[in-house]
């Protein structure tokens, strides 16, 4: 005997079928390429990192790596912060008795203005080619 009514199954496996079909069409992807490129007092950074932080809180911030003063990212269009930050690892001498590790330090050789205190922006179209070139100095801005 069969406890299922009349044509349920069909529906079942229609309905199955239409989560499998939906659960591949999820929402497009709204980020666009932007590239770019850094210099540093004219020369272009070796490397580092570029972070896009979007003005709407809602999205997720992207960052991508800078290569000879070159960057390729994927964000949503629409203004961003961002921030350039590029580590160099400097060697010290250990203390008696200190571990190998206390001699090994990071500086970044992007000053604060341009990442923890970025005031660099960027407004990135939702359609077209995006371009942001950024260059920066190690001098300290003159104040009035």
């Amino acid at each position: 005997m069969n406890a299922s009514p009349p044509g349920s199954r069909r529906l079942l496996l229609l309905l199955t079928a239409g989560c499998l079909v939906a659960a591949g069409c999820g929402p497009a992807d709204s980020r666009v390429a932007v590239e770019g490129s850094v210099t540093l007092d004219g020369r272009p950074l070796a490397e580092g990192q570029v972070i896009f932080v979007p003005n709407d809180k809602s999205l997720s911030a992207e960052g991508a790596t800078i290569a000879a003063g070159r960057f390729t990212i994927r964000v949503h269009p629409g203004p961003h912060r961002v921030e350039i930050v590029s580590m160099a690892r400097e060697e010290r001498p250990v203390p008696a008795g200190g571990l190998p590790e206390q001699g090994i330090t990071f500086r970044n050789l992007v000053p604060s203005r341009y990442n923890e205190q970025s005031t660099l922006t960027a407004d990135v179209a939702p359609t077209g080619t995006n371009r942001v070139d950024f260059q920066l100095t190690s001098a300290k801005p003159a104040t009035k």
